[in-house]
């Protein structure tokens, strides 16, 4: 296919660069000039161009830009995509995207990959980066048949697991299990930053190792992402919140009264569930 690509940051440039090697051909739009350059160094994309026109080659389109971008479309892009092009995002919320978009294209279909890194940018790219990623697929009562068959098929193509979910059920899911974690592990990354006491500090910076790594990964990540998810998401990300603060309260309760018994069967309970989000 003729395959365009909004956008050649992290998802983009992944994208751009495991869609030629499936033997399609990639039409991306950079940002501006210097990004321009730099992704045909990279060669995340067959033609690369700040010119929109080059999208009327495609069959179809994929919106990776930042969430205020895709929620408020400038005109021009709006009008560079063709009618009679299948057009899908994979903004990390969807509700407000969807109708958006739903309102601007009679093939839209909204879409999210969940996969990314800390990294962002022109230079973050890699092809490997959806390998047994899941792909949330977000159709409505609108969608037209052809375009969730073709969308669905390319995701399918990439080695990636679809599921699919209305875009109110896909925003609070994932302020649960992708958004909420970004705010706490900035918590978590201020609370071990003493700056009143630099001796702890600097114990506790030479000792941070891959728990900590691991556990506060996604607070060191894209700032921006982490601001647009809180602004348009936002009641589903204060409700996560809210959740995790009565259960934290509950384990500060525990240790306060010294209840090991029923703070072990917690901590067991919590280590049986896990399993069942991560394979």
């Amino acid at each position: 296919m003729k395959i365009g690509i909004v956008g050649l940051g992290l998802i983009g440039g992944s994208l751009g660069l495991k869609l030629q090697s499936l033997d399609h051909t990639i039409y991306g739009i950079a940002n501006n000039e210097f990004n321009e350059k730099k992704a045909k160094e990279k060669k995340l994309a067959n033609f690369v161009s700040c010119d929109l026109s080059i999208l009327k080659e495609c069959e179809l389109i994929i919106l990776a830009l930042p969430i205020k971008d895709l929620i408020s479309p400038s005109q021009r892009l709006v009008a560079s995509i063709p009618r009679g092009t299948i057009v899908t995002d994979v903004g990390s919320v969807k509700e407000p995207i969807v109708n958006k978009w739903e309102k601007l294209h009679p093939l839209f279909i909204g879409s999210h990959p969940m996969a990314g890194t800390e990294k962002k940018g022109v230079d973050s790219g890699f092809g490997d980066l959806f390998k047994q990623a899941k792909w949330i697929i977000t159709p409505t009562q609108n969608s037209d048949l052809n375009a969730l068959k073709t969308i669905s098929d390319l995701i399918k193509s990439m080695d990636c697991e679809i599921c699919q979910a209305s875009p109110k059920e896909h925003d609070e899911a994932v302020s649960l299990i992708s958004h909420l974690p970004i705010f706490l592990a900035s918590a978590l990354i201020e609370t071990a930053h003493t700056k009143n006491n630099q001796s702890l500090l600097g114990l506790t910076q030479k000792l941070a190792a891959t728990g900590f790594a691991d556990t506060s990964r996604v607070g060191g990540g894209n700032e921006q992402l982490g601001l647009d998810l809180a602004m348009n998401n936002q009641i589903n990300v204060l409700n996560s919140i809210n959740n995790f603060k009565n259960k934290l309260n509950t384990l500060e309760a525990l240790i306060k009264e010294k209840n090991w018994e029923l703070l072990s069967k917690k901590l067991s309970g919590t280590k049986e569930i896990r399993k069942n989000f991560i394979d």
